[in-house]
């Protein structure tokens, strides 16, 4: 059936196409398109898997434009698709491309239908408390959860009435972390509230049909009593979860409410369960969402979202501990959190999530605290670990994170090529997770692809419009290295006050360098440290500017100490090659930044502005090296779509 004429909609991804009205939707906001871009993809939905050739799309789209550029044409059309998906050539999750035969679409294709007629009207529903007073009268429901969550409309809604206006659309979700109520909240039980909520999240995940925010969007409104209506309009979302949890001895009272965005309930329930039924209370609540988001669950989707990965109580609540304690990207808390995962995976092996989040936390050791054979070790570890996850459950988006995130450090030898790849595996598994477009920002800015690598960055944005550390790292990274330092110091010095990673202050010190202020920028530089020892890195950049203040006994020995030390990756190789052009060694100087090119920072755009390579700028080795990654970065631009 032509897709002018289909009733349904179709979805992949985090996107939905209306074939009716042509229009495009990601997360139920509308993409604009246009024409030709819109046309090539109908063409492409109609056949989803096989190839549609070059020959036919020029017959359907330009058949009766006889001056047309075809080629540009339709290179330029499969670029701007490509660009409004945010998908890529070199890893696609939507668009392949066939060599010398055309394109095909290699993402799964669903169909909805429309959906019903909404139904204004309330009816008598009843919420239940296990072994408590059940409420019968319209407009009463878990009055303690409503008082802790601060509801301010007070009558229930039919479910019906709760599913997404627009057909087809997907109704977006924000889970928050559960509030642990005042009196009985103690340092062993807090963690509990961000933990189910991270868990529910996970296993809602899986299910096309409702747009989630991740752990992270939410985090900020851990124990929050802010209005619901606010917080769903800054989330972005239509529904909200919210819920309180009181500790007991043995036991845990979870109350919980379905919230709209005009504050109205649609569902509530609270469950009195002993601590080690928490698996069972999270698939209850999963279950219930889904069932009055009116989502109709695929035997697949309903077997995931009761999915057991481990049957040991103790396990998942330590699984649960390490969670909560790894989303704040500290190093004391990284390391916590992996002890977490460590003792809940020696009581069971197979707890293929809290392997995935070993690994995930793993990477982040590698790249971000770990140097010399300790940074070889944890990227290791990180890939290992997820590699065994994802023979124990392959659907873990994760675990697909994790592999890309241990490619791009030196255990990886920084392969952006895998990065791409294992990210756009992620998203397709999971659209919701937005460390996967993060992670590309990563890829994107090393290889100079600074447009690119902002996309990634808005795309993770509309998913949590809190950035986490990285987010906000690479922001940082892009503008210093696009050469917008006032903007790239003025991030860094807010960033230092949420996290202690050492390239936080690196970065700071480059930009102040770059603005002129050469003092200020030593004094940062030299305050960067890794592990209890100066940072190798920060020490590199250091004898760079030194060389550049004529400070030139220091920066000889310091770059001395650097290239004999243990440790090197692209950026330290940069830096020493910067030092060389300044100290008057071209050669040296030209080796070591065709090193930093060949080890995965081959950023042409920053070879071609760091003014500390302007003493070498004439020298035919250099100029050579800048021709071969202008070459590069120009060819992989204009690659065929």
């Amino acid at each position: 059936m032509p897709l002018a004429t289909a009733p349904q909609r179709l979805s992949f991804g985090a996107f939905e196409f209306d074939p009716a009205a042509g229009e495009l939707y990601r997360l139920s906001e509308r993409v604009r398109l246009q024409e030709q871009p819109r046309l090539l993809l109908v063409a492409l939905l109609e056949r989803p898997g096989e190839i549609a050739t070059r020959e036919d799309l020029r017959d359907r789209l330009w058949k009766t434009d006889t001056f047309v550029d075809f080629d540009h044409s339709l290179n330029t059309a499969i670029k701007k698709l490509r660009h409004a998906l945010g998908d890529s050539a070199d890893a696609p999750a939507f668009i392949e491309t066939v060599a010398r035969r055309g394109y095909r679409f290699i993402a799964p294709v669903t169909t909805s239908a429309p959906a019903a007629p909404i139904v204004r009207r309330v009816v008598p529903t009843r919420t239940w408390r296990k072994g408590a007073l059940s409420w019968i009268l319209v407009g009463v429901i878990a009055l303690t959860a409503a008082a802790a969550t601060g509801i301010r409309v007070m009558r229930q809604r039919n479910p019906v009435a709760a599913a997404p206006s627009q057909p087809g659309a997907k109704a977006q979700l924000a889970v928050l972390p559960l509030r642990v109520l005042a009196g009985t909240a103690t340092g062993d039980s807090d963690y509990i509230g961000v933990g189910i909520a991270d868990a529910i999240i996970t296993r809602l995940a899986n299910l096309r049909q409702i747009g989630l925010r991740p752990t992270s969007a939410v985090l900020p409104y851990k124990d929050a009593q802010a209005d619901p209506v606010r917080i769903a309009s800054t989330l972005g979302v239509q529904y909200l979860l919210l819920g309180t949890i009181q500790p007991a001895a043995a036991t845990y009272r979870i109350s919980v409410q379905l919230v709209s965005s005009d504050g109205v309930a649609v569902w509530g329930h609270t469950y009195d369960e002993p601590r080690g039924a928490v698996l069972e209370a999270q698939d209850h609540i999963a279950e219930q969402i889904a069932t009055s988001l009116r989502v109709e669950l695929s035997p697949p989707e309903r077997a995931r979202l009761h999915a057991r990965y481990t049957e040991s109580p103790a396990a998942y609540d330590l699984y649960l501990r390490g969670r909560a304690l790894m989303v704040n990207y500290t190093e004391a808390g990284m390391h916590e959190a992996i002890a977490y995962f460590d003792r809940a995976l020696a009581i069971d092996g197979r707890f293929a999530l809290a392997r995935a989040a070993l690994a995930t936390a793993a990477a982040w050791f590698s790249t971000r605290y770990a140097y010399e054979s300790d940074a070889l070790a944890w990227g290791k570890r990180a890939d290992d670990e997820a590699r065994r996850a994802l023979e124990l459950d392959p659907s873990l988006a994760d675990a697909h994170v994790a592999i890309a995130s241990a490619a791009g450090t030196l255990y990886g030898g920084f392969d952006w090529k895998v990065v791409l790849e294992r990210t756009a595996t992620a998203l397709a598994l999971d659209p919701s997770a937005d460390i996967a477009h993060v992670v590309r920002m990563r890829a994107f800015y090393h290889t100079g692809f600074f447009d690119e690598a902002r996309e990634q960055a808005r795309l993770a944005r509309a998913l949590n419009p809190f950035p986490s550390v990285e987010t906000a790292r690479l922001t940082l990274a892009i503008e210093l290295f696009s050469g917008q330092f006032a903007g790239a110091a003025e991030q860094a010095v807010e960033l230092l006050r949420r996290t202690d990673a050492p390239v936080v202050r690196h970065y700071l010190g480059l930009a102040r360098y770059y603005m002129g202020d050469a003092a200020g920028a030593r004094q940062m530089l030299a305050s960067a440290t890794r592990g209890g020892r100066p940072d190798v890195r920060a020490q590199a950049s250091l004898a760079s500017i030194e060389a550049a203040e004529g400070l030139l006994k220091e920066a000889r020995a310091r770059s001395a100490a650097v290239v004999a030390g243990p440790y090197m990756d692209h950026h330290v190789a940069y830096s020493v090659g910067a030092a060389f052009a300044q100290l008057g060694d071209p050669a040296q100087s030209v080796k070591w930044l065709q090193a930093a090119a060949d080890t995965g920072f081959s950023c042409y755009p920053w070879f071609q502005r760091d003014t500390l390579l302007d003493p070498i700028r004439r020298d035919p080795r250099f100029a050579q090296l800048l021709d071969r990654l202008r070459t590069s970065h120009e060819r992989t631009n204009r690659r065929t779509p």
